[in-house]
Parts: C-alpha cells; structure tokens; sequence
C-alpha cells in the first residue's frame, strides 16, 4: 500500500508541475489545465493511501507489543488472587497427603 500510495503522489505531482514545463503552445497550456483535477485528485488518494498504511502497521506493531508483553498461561495471577488452576493444585496436593 505504501508503494502505491508513493507512486500516486509523484504522479500528482507529476501532473501538477507540467503547467511549469508546457512552454508558450496553446495546446500544452490547454493539455496541462486539463490535467490538474487529476493531479488534486492523484495527489489526495496518495496521501490518503499512505495515511491507511501509517495507521494500519501503528495498529500491527501495538497489538504485537501486547502480545509480547502478556503473562504466559503457567504464571501466576497479577493481582496476586488464587486461580483455578493453583485451587486445583492445592486440593490434589491436600489429597496426596492425606492418602499417604
């Protein structure tokens, strides 16, 4: 999206600084008015696209970080609070001993 959104502006540009190299010959003025709605709108859709992609990797590299910075299943609770999973082992621990 990027390489698009790269090339969209150049061509906006592209479209807009002709009037600059038309010269004197009707023709070429007439062409080169012609052409800058296209370039606006050239311009526009490639600052548009790059905006998307700037958002969207922003979007991919937070919810990578999130996912790098959560707990892994086995650690124990933040807050500090008994889980299932350690409640579990401390019943089949007190079983355990109980048997023995």
């Amino acid at each position: 999206m990027r390489a698009k959104g790269l090339g969209l502006v150049a061509l906006g540009f592209a479209m807009l600084s002709l009037p600059l190299f038309a010269g004197e010959s009707p023709m070429l003025v007439a062409y080169a008015g012609a052409l800058r709605p296209a370039g606006w709108f050239a311009l526009a859709a490639g600052a548009v696209l790059l905006g998307i992609h700037h958002v969207r990797n922003a979007k991919r590299a937070k919810a990578k970080t999130a996912l790098l910075t959560q707990p892994a299943p086995d650690a124990p609770a933040p807050t500090g609070q008994p889980t299932l999973r350690d409640i579990r082992a401390e019943l089949q621990k007190q079983q355990q001993a109980e048997k023995h």
